[in-house]
């Protein structure tokens, strides 16, 4: 069997297609870049529709038809002119998007910790906001619609992976998924910019909810009474940037979930 022509053209149907998906035009595929995150979701067991590999990169195109994945390759050149980043790293997936996950399957046990994420704007603290999660153990990431989608192109490579490897839960409603975590057993808790408990001092044990709020500090309202934790800060510093903050509660929620000083 021969094989397949190399593309060369950027009037190639797929390569347009690529160009949509990268331009956040089909809501329903996933346009990944680079090895770690094409590895990354076929670990998952997402859908591939096709990964489009430059024409320099025989061996990663064998070892991608190996695995049963279907393959297009591409002249370097014309594969670079379709990517996103300033250096191709000469492979590109087309991946469907996970199904959605309906937060009944959250197990609400005394380990179980979950990231609610409101009104976060920038795909890069998206990414960067489930990464610290994935490193503390977390059980799920609740993104509430409305902020950066956790399936961008940024988002995804933010999370160096993180996005495709914890459980993602899409909402629409804020004060409904918080209800709905509460009345199976999950204590909410607010991260607050000034005026909450001192997060050393507050008590983390539990099935606990995390919800932090736009880079600004903004939760939506209609959250309910959750309790408040902020972290104390020296001279003028008005805030922490939503990620940095987010990492400190999180590694202190593990730290006093574990007992350790």
């Amino acid at each position: 069997m021969s094989p397949r022509p190399v593309i060369r053209s950027i009037k190639n149907p797929l390569l347009q297609r690529a160009r949509e998906v990268l331009g956040g035009r089909q809501k329903q595929v996933l346009a990944l870049e680079g090895d770690r995150l094409i590895d990354d979701a076929r670990r998952a067991g997402l859908e591939f529709e096709v990964v489009l590999v430059a024409e320099d990169r025989a061996a990663r195109a064998d070892e991608l038809e190996s695995l049963g994945l279907a393959v297009e390759r591409v002249d370097a050149e014309t594969l670079a002119r379709v990517s996103k980043l300033a250096t191709s790293p000469g492979a590109l997936a087309l991946v469907t998007a996970p199904k959605p996950r309906r937060l009944a399957d959250l197990a609400a046990d005394a380990r179980t910790c979950v990231l609610a994420i409101a009104g976060v704007a920038d795909p890069g603290n998206l990414g960067a906001l489930a990464r610290s999660a994935e490193a503390i153990g977390a059980s799920g990431i609740v993104v509430v619609e409305g902020g950066a989608s956790p399936w961008s192109e940024k988002a995804l490579r933010g999370s160096m992976g993180s996005l495709l490897r914890v459980p993602v839960f899409v909402v629409g409603d804020a004060p409904a998924a918080a209800r709905e975590l509460a009345s199976r057993g999950f204590r909410g808790v607010a991260a607050w910019t000034r005026g909450g408990t001192d997060y050393r001092e507050f008590d983390w044990r539990g099935p606990l909810v995390l919800w932090v709020g736009s880079e600004t500090g903004e939760l939506p309202a209609g959250l309910g009474e959750l309790a408040r934790v902020s972290i104390p800060m020296d001279g003028a510093v008005e805030s922490l940037n939503v990620s940095v903050a987010t990492s400190l509660l999180l590694f202190e929620a593990r730290r006093a979930r574990e007992g350790k000083r």
